[in-house]
């Protein structure tokens, strides 16, 4: 039983804690600050690492030093070179603050008011989902026979959208023509209280259809934190959440794509195509679009729709924001599987599943009382002890009465050390006559894992946590403890319990289990400090319930 013990602890921490150690950084620039109207810019090579012959360049007007230059030398831009005034507009809601370029008629900035992360020096700003270094910005239009109108001037009002409970929602109309009649005009529509955008594009002109591109890891703020879930593309394909990670290529799904987007463990970017209103006549029955997912380098992907010819209109749903569960079903859509409670080393499990969405209901049910996740947490896991006690009962018994019955177990394996068939033979007699399960300290343990990796899932990767905080100097629960005490308290609680259960171990096993403690608070360091509550609270409680076993229930030989 005891190496079973030991294999049991192993791999529950190469589960747990070992997998996202391995995972490789990538560094994200801080995005530059921007005015309503851009005065300057910068001529920057081509960086599109998807080598399109068109990428944005930050700026408007072009001006050149003349210092150091050769009065000789003379640089003249042909005219198809001068790029037109930058233009920016901004929409403040109460929820999120978006800034839109007449380059392209793109989103350049879509920040979260609600949700802040660190930056390089720590200090905490609001989750920027559109990154500054991201090869194609969200709501660039490509025409297949003219590469170069994605970076077309588009026309609006540059005046401040102010939204709030008074004006709720606000419109943005911008338009791009060219002088051979061709035409794109985009409607967008913000709204005060969601994390949404309405999109209407309407076309003139345009025979060969167009690409509409969601932008280049839009909604992906997190490269690190991939456990619980893959971060990248993520769509929902005939009634199932696909999620393809194609490296240097492009899959295309020809049709049945309700909704295709990028995500990470917090936060996602989302095109939901509105069919019903996809028709430029009641005579024109528009074709399926074509959903593309491009992988451009290993820690940057492209998602886009391919609209026909003969659709003149085309409308859209966008969703860019937090993946907090309510919102995610108000759509009816489906975006709440993007959060994934069946987790489980390398895909989703239904038994997980099945246990990690009422254990979410109560979490949140219980926090409506409390209003704070830390006292929730602690509340979820003394009635989740008091509803598993009898099964952890049945355990605990086991393993007394298994280190009482050591003796005699070790008495046996001596004597028959040279013939193991008598040994096994004797060791079951000695189990059947004593009426002990050498499994029953086992089963209970393994019967309780489904919770364990459910209730995992839910303080590892669901936003409730985010920014949520405790007492004291906990003031993020899905972040760390900055000083560290949670996880060294719970490592001492770790020993403390190991020196309470009954042990059928050698001494050489027994030294080898005093170690895990150790590698158990390593590991917990960098953990979100509301799971290290869970485990601290968890041990806490599994010490008084030995203990009060251990007083009911003296062993017997």
């Amino acid at each position: 039983m005891e190496s079973r013990v030991i294999i049991f602890l192993v791999l529950s921490l190469i589960i747990i804690a070992a997998f996202p150690y391995f995972l490789t950084r990538m560094g994200i620039q801080a995005p530059e600050s921007i005015t309503e109207q851009s005065s300057k810019q910068d001529v920057k090579p081509n960086t599109n690492k998807n080598n399109a012959a068109n990428s944005f360049q930050n700026g408007t007007a072009t001006t050149f030093p003349t210092e150091g230059i050769a009065s000789s030398t003379s640089l003249v831009l042909q005219p198809d070179q001068i790029q037109p005034l930058e233009t920016l507009k901004v929409i403040e809601s109460d929820l999120y603050r978006v800034v839109l370029s007449s380059r392209g008629g793109t989103i350049k900035e879509w920040q979260l008011k609600k949700y802040t992360s660190a930056d390089a020096k720590g200090v905490e700003q609001p989750v920027q989902l559109v990154p500054p270094a991201g090869a194609e910005l969200p709501l660039a239009i490509t025409l297949p026979e003219d590469l170069s109108y994605q970076d077309q001037s588009y026309a609006f009002d540059a005046t401040t959208l102010q939204l709030d409970k008074n004006s709720p929602t606000g419109k943005v109309v911008m338009t791009a023509s060219l002088p051979d009649g061709r035409s794109i005009t985009k409607e967008i529509v913000f709204h005060n209280d969601q994390y949404q955008a309405d999109i209407t594009i309407q076309t003139e002109g345009l025979g060969s259809g167009y690409r509409l591109l969601l932008g280049s890891n839009f909604g992906i703020t997190d490269w690190e934190n991939t456990m619980g879930g893959k971060v990248g593309p993520i769509s929902m394909i005939d009634g199932k959440v696909v999620t393809e990670h194609p490296e240097q290529t492009t899959v295309t799904y020809e049709k049945g794509a309700t909704w295709f987007g990028l995500n990470d463990r917090y936060f996602m970017s989302v095109l939901i195509p509105r069919p019903d209103e996809a028709r430029s006549s009641p005579d024109v029955v528009a074709p399926a679009p074509t959903v593309s997912v491009q992988g451009i380098s290993e820690h940057e992907f492209l998602t886009s729709i391919r609209i026909p010819g003969n659709q003149r209109k085309a409308s859209f749903t966008l969703y860019a924001g937090p993946k907090e569960y309510d919102r995610l079903v108000s759509y009816r859509q489906y975006l709440e599987e993007s959060i994934d409670f069946g987790w489980f080393i390398y895909g989703s499990w239904l038994p997980v599943r099945l246990v990690a969405k009422p254990l979410f209901y109560v979490l949140r049910f219980i926090y409506g009382l409390t209003q704070n996740y830390g006292f929730s947490i602690i509340l979820l896991t003394i009635l989740l002890k008091l509803l598993l006690h009898p099964i952890t009962k049945k355990s605990l018994v086991s393993m007394k009465q298994m280190a009482a019955l050591q003796p005699k177990v070790t008495q046996i394996r001596d004597k028959w050390a040279n013939n193991k068939e008598k040994m096994n033979k004797e060791l079951m007699n000695l189990y059947r006559d004593t009426g002990i399960n050498p499994l029953g300290g086992c089963m209970p343990i393994l019967l309780q894992m489904p919770i364990f990796i459910a209730l995992f899932n839910i303080l590892y990767i669901t936003i409730d946590l985010k920014n949520a905080p405790f007492v004291f100097w906990i003031t993020d629960l899905s972040a760390k403890d900055p000083y560290y005490v949670l996880p060294i308290v719970m490592g001492a609680t770790m020993i403390i319990q190991q020196m309470t259960q009954p042990s059928t171990m050698d001494p050489t096993q027994a030294k080898i289990m005093m170690f895990m403690p150790v590698i158990y608070t390593f590991f917990f360091l960098t953990f979100p400090s509301g799971l290290v509550l869970y485990w601290l609270v968890n041990n806490v409680l599994s010490i008084a319930q030995q203990y009060w076993i251990n007083k009911q229930a003296p062993a017997s030989t």
